[in-house]
């Protein structure tokens, strides 16, 4: 399934509402807080004596090198230091993550997060620390707070009702684990019964009802995936899209290589556990379940191996495919009712297709392949089906069934216990309950400056990229004119939907109207919040594309580029430190969150984002030429990242094909960021704010250490090997490393020597 990526100033801020005694303790613990930071402060970095031993050698001393100093350059002419609480808090976060033993010109992903990556432990019911994850934590915490608060004066608004009140189902594990397997038993016979217990098949079993209706009723996109969205050569409409599925474990790599032999003796012993542990609580038996076991493992191998990777399926022109369900017969297979298959899945949104209607597909050599697959083992198929979606609702069941997950988990992501029941029923409200949660999260944490300062930076960056494009040679002068049109109409979505705080209006409880939430029966009510959200999305496919609707939920901590709409987004959840601060130097927001801003930007001009318009669509906008020029520099990055092995995923090498994207994009994105804020030191002459301990760094060298923290990370093994296999995006360690290498401004601010220093090999890629 195609999907989004996977990043005036007002002072007032948002005050949650808790009771006068919890804000007395609140004020004494900040109070607090700020005595230790500035003692912490005075200490270690000796304030008003001599300057500390780790900030006199932070710059690199080398023959015929001059490294920028606060006398030469226009950012570093204010010579006050901040001393409030806010400054003193940035100072002491950005110091101590630093290593400032290591040489910025060798090894600056340990120069900039060295200690902090020394100070963190993977806890077990972690597959991995970071500073994005540890803000993600930050927000989960958050969202605990505001969901456990009591009700607004009056009572909150129904929409933020049913999302408390989901949490606290979730909380209710006494209750969760004393239904046991009854409600999973229900789902199963709502499923028209799991062959493995004994349960025979429906005598009117057929391939397009039963996987029609397990994809509508239980949002599975196993066997085959589908859903409505918008057509790549129409952006303004919304159609049926047939694609290749998803996979039981992460992807096809983990059933194919060798090298995953641990996960997939894990994953076979997981689904053994779970059935036998639903057949006990059944009364069923349990003897044929190992057989059955095996048949599903081979049975979901063989889909894999039919599989495109995703790494090959990057050019979205040449997986691009319209028919009309009756084409899909003739061009595809007619070997499944295309028109009985389809239509079975817009029943639960009572509409409707006829033959002449038009599908994409992404996957039709995958497609004709899989009735073979099949085979008429209607049974195979039916345990295969359940098994998905029972797989896929682990987290929603008592805790003995939950218990047959643990090896599983710690096979694929080195975490050996589940996380804070507390942080999953956050997550989980914010899923189910985005806007609402999100209301709660705005409205009691988020400042609204951080907003406008977003919105101001947004257009600055823009504005670089668009001044950057006569400089490239390698484009024609049509094709820049093109960029220049398709940059200008990106349009941003930033921190939150006016709506969601606006009392007056209805639209946040009209959307929830039909969310129920049982009380006592958590999983129930988890399944029939997916149903609902089946029939809003399905139902789609006679309306228009909405380009004013948020695609994410606000409290999260992430940021989107979405092809299909030429629109970039940033929640509000990720507009806080380390990202934005206004605790920390301009320098430093814009090496965080700028260069989120300037990734996001980037992203429609990837290998990937590149093949659309403006307007969304998928257009071929560029000239031979400057295609030409534009696919070498692509695979100068590709081989780049490719010749890289991570230590921590036991040295297995990063696929530059599959990161391709997401490499451009960081690569632009922080070229792009430090040209704004060289604009923003010209348009404010007073200079930048300087902390206490950091009168030793140019402002430009502050920008790359802003940058590179935000990626600060350490990770499980497993997980590592994880990611190289299924994330599009590198490691953090190179989002710092290979972008500093390839931006000659790095190498400049810190003296490194062309050929000589790491950080400044003779070799780089850039394609913007």
């Amino acid at each position: 399934m195609k999907s989004t990526d996977q990043l005036t100033m007002e002072t007032e801020y948002r005050k949650p509402k808790v009771p006068t005694i919890y804000k007395v303790l609140a004020v004494i613990a900040v109070l607090m807080t700020i005595a230790t930071i500035v003692l912490a402060i005075l200490y270690g970095l000796n304030v008003g004596g001599t300057k500390s031993e780790a900030v006199t050698t932070t710059i690199p001393q080398k023959p015929d090198t001059t490294t920028p100093s606060a006398s030469t350059t226009t950012s570093d002419t204010q010579t006050e230091i901040c001393q409030n609480a806010q400054c003193i808090s940035a100072a002491s976060r950005i110091l101590n993550a630093m290593n400032t033993s290591v040489n910025p010109c060798q090894d600056f992903f340990q120069y900039s997060c060295g200690n902090w990556i020394q100070d963190q432990i993977i806890a077990s019911d972690q597959s991995s620390v970071s500073t994005f994850n540890g803000l993600r934590d930050d927000v989960s915490a958050t969202l605990k707070r505001v969901l456990e608060s009591p009700p607004a004066p009056g009572g909150d608004r129904d929409s933020i009702d049913k999302a408390k009140k989901f949490y606290q189902l979730c909380l209710n594990t006494s209750t969760i684990n004393m239904l046991g397997a009854e409600p999973v038993i229900d789902l199963i016979a709502q499923a028209g019964g799991w062959p493995v217990l004994g349960n025979p098949l429906n005598p009117a079993w057929a391939f397009e009802d039963v996987l029609g209706f397990f994809r509508s009723t239980f949002s599975t996109y196993s066997i085959i995936s589908t859903y409505v969205g918008a057509d790549d050569m129409s952006s303004t409409d919304n159609i049926f899209h047939i694609d290749q599925p998803s996979l039981g474990m992460p992807n096809r790599d983990y059933y194919l290589l060798d090298s995953n032999k641990a996960a997939q003796s894990a994953y076979r012993q997981f689904m053994i556990d779970f059935m036998t542990a639903i057949a006990v609580a059944n009364g069923s038996s349990t003897e044929n379940i190992t057989t059955v076991a095996d048949e599903l493992i081979a049975f979901e191998t063989a889909i894999a191996t039919a599989m495109a990777p995703n790494s090959e399926r990057r050019d979205s022109f040449a997986i691009y495919n319209k028919f009309t369900v009756n084409e899909m017969e003739t061009n595809v297979t007619d070997t499944i009712d295309w028109l009985t298959y389809i239509n079975k899945i817009l029943e639960v949104a009572s509409t409707s297709l006829t033959a002449s209607s038009q599908v994409v597909t992404y996957a039709p050599e995958y497609l004709k392949n899989i009735t073979a697959i099949i085979n008429g083992r209607k049974e195979l198929v039916q345990n295969y089906l359940v098994w998905r979606i029972l797989k896929d609702r682990i987290s929603y069941m008592s805790a003995d069934l939950r218990a047959t997950y643990n090896q599983y988990r710690e096979a694929v992501s080195g975490s050996s216990t589940e996380e804070a029941r507390w942080k999953t029923c956050s997550d989980t409200a914010n899923s189910y309950f985005p806007m609402p949660v999100g209301s709660l999260f705005v409205q009691d944490s988020f400042p609204e400056e951080n907003k406008a300062v977003t919105v101001q930076m947004v257009e600055d960056i823009r504005t670089v990229f668009q001044e950057l494009l006569p400089s490239n040679e390698w484009m024609d002068q049509p094709t820049k004119d093109a960029a220049f049109n398709k940059s200008e109409l990106i349009r941003p979505f930033i921190a939150y939907p006016d709506y969601i705080v606006d009392e007056t209006n209805t639209r946040l409880d009209d959307e929830y109207r039909d969310a129920m939430v049982d009380p006592g029966q958590y999983f129930t009510t988890v399944q029939g919040l997916i149903e609902l959200d089946e029939v809003k999305i399905l139902g789609r496919i006679d309306q228009p594309v909405d380009f004013d609707e948020w695609i994410t939920a606000p409290a999260i901590v992430n940021a989107f580029y979405s092809p299909s709409r030429n629109q970039i987004v940033f929640p509000a959840g990720i507009l806080q430190p380390p990202f934005y601060d206004a605790g920390q130097p301009t320098s430093m927001n814009y090496g965080g969150i700028g260069m989120v801003i300037g990734h996001e930007i980037t992203h429609g001009f990837d290998d990937s984002g590149s093949q659309f318009d403006g307007y969304g669509n998928l257009n071929n906008w560029w000239s031979n030429f400057s295609r030409t020029n534009f696919n070498e520099r692509a695979d100068c990055m590709d081989k780049q990242y490719s010749d890289i092995s991570w230590d921590e995923a036991g040295g297995d090498n990063i696929n530059g094909r599959l990161t391709l994207g997401e490499n451009i994009a960081d690569n632009g994105g922080l070229r792009e960021t430090y040209m704004a804020y060289k604009k923003w030191q010209e348009a404010n002459p007073n200079g930048d704010l300087r902390l206490p301990g950091l009168s030793e760094f140019t402002q430009d060298q502050l920008l790359f250490i802003g940058y590179a923290q935000v990626w600060c990370s350490k990770y499980t093994e497993a997980y590592a090997k994880q990611l190289l296999q299924t994330d599009p995006h590198s490691p953090g360690e190179f989002r710092v490393v290979v972008p500093a290498q390839n931006y000659e401004e790095f190498q400049t601010a810190f003296g490194c020597v062309k050929g000589e220093d790491i950080m400044a090999p003779t070799d780089t890629c850039r394609v913007w």
